[in-house]
């Protein structure tokens, strides 16, 4: 199935789970659990938990069904919002209770089917956030793959919170040019 026939069946399968159609429910799981899972243990990076969260995502949608415009967006994008906030609000969670800390590891990108193609991404990634200065490749991982907020990451990072902000701008900004 090609990218845009995936997004229309999502489309017309969230459609038919904001009327409360239990078994589109059903079948809109089967099309997007590998997805979600992938999008929500590249943050988290526990299988287990990530398990429970890709659960809280499907209830979140579930839920918010209704609020998905199709003629505003592709679905995966949304799905992947919510699979990406409900991973950051439990990352946050564990971190106030003091289960998880920083890693420097940069994460395998999920969601992605092709196997190859997401060794390939990583391996990309990582060496485009190891030719980054310092504080930039730490701010980025922090805030993209920790969930950091601005606060929290120049708390961390002990700086001001403008410069914690400009760091990630500047991280970003490196990453785009050295794609090109």
């Amino acid at each position: 199935m090609g990218t845009a026939e995936q997004s229309r069946l999502i489309a017309e399968l969230l459609g038919a789970c904001a009327a409360g159609d239990r078994v589109a429910f059903r079948r809109f799981y089967d099309v997007s659990a590998r997805y979600v899972f992938g999008v929500v243990l590249s943050i988290l990076r526990d299988r287990e938990i990530a398990s429970e969260v890709a659960q809280e995502t499907y209830v979140r949608i579930w839920k918010r069904a209704g609020h998905f415009q199709a003629e505003c967006g592709n679905p995966l994008s949304w799905i992947g919002s919510i699979a990406r906030n409900c991973a950051i609000d439990r990352l946050r969670s564990e971190r106030a209770r003091g289960f998880v800390q920083f890693s420097d590891e940069v994460p395998d990108i999920g969601g992605d089917p092709d196997p190859a193609a997401r060794t390939l991404d990583t391996i990309v990634i990582r060496r485009l956030l190891d030719d980054l200065r310092p504080e930039y490749r730490q701010a980025l991982l922090l805030c993209y793959f920790q969930g950091y907020t601005y606060i929290e990451l120049a708390s961390v990072m002990d700086v001001p919170v403008g410069t914690a902000k400009s760091w990630v701008r500047r991280g970003i900004a490196a990453l785009k040019e050295a794609m090109i």
